[in-house]
């Protein structure tokens, strides 16, 4: 019966651990991580901050992710600016971001993703350089997945709607 519990246990963690290099492209759309378990249902202990209200069409702007508490890390993620259900604009992060990359749902750069790495790089804010078409004239939210671990995570969390202008 042991012998049970522990091959359970093993292929739970080995199953858990298999995105830990970043969200597959089947997330893109529903943005829930391919875990063995649930999402969570309590409030997400993470926020997204803007550096505006308002941005221009194809003027940059920056999206912050931050534990509301030291303790609220963020392990993984999958982040994208949404217009309805449309993935919209395109995300900037450094080539040598020991945590971030960028993810293609759809069209190259649309999503940030977490990289494989160690807990001692889980981040408490991560910070993204996110650009609008160059055409849309309409309000969009970034949503994203935050995982504090393979087992407890936040699929939907929102910021507050964002006003892209031509």
């Amino acid at each position: 019966m042991w012998f049970t519990y522990v091959v359970v246990a093993v292929a739970m963690v080995a199953y858990a651990d298999g995105y830990s290099s970043g969200a597959p492209s089947s997330a893109c759309l529903d943005m829930i991580p391919r875990h063995p378990v649930s999402a969570q249902t309590s409030p997400p202990p993470y926020i997204i901050t803007t550096s505006t209200k308002t941005v221009k069409a194809g003027t940059p702007m920056e999206v912050v992710i931050s534990g509301k508490q030291p303790n609220n890390t963020i392990r993984g993620l999958l982040l994208q600016a949404r217009q309805g259900n449309n993935i919209v604009g395109t995300f900037t992060v450094a080539p040598n971001d020991p945590f971030a990359q960028l993810l293609d749902c759809g069209s190259p750069g649309n999503a940030v993703t977490h990289k494989k790495h160690d807990e001692s790089l889980d981040k408490q804010t991560v910070a993204f350089k996110w650009t609008p078409p160059a055409d849309l004239n309409d309000e969009i939210k970034f949503r994203a997945t935050i995982a504090y671990n393979g087992a407890v995570f936040w699929v939907g969390v929102e910021s507050a709607p964002v006003k892209v202008t031509n």
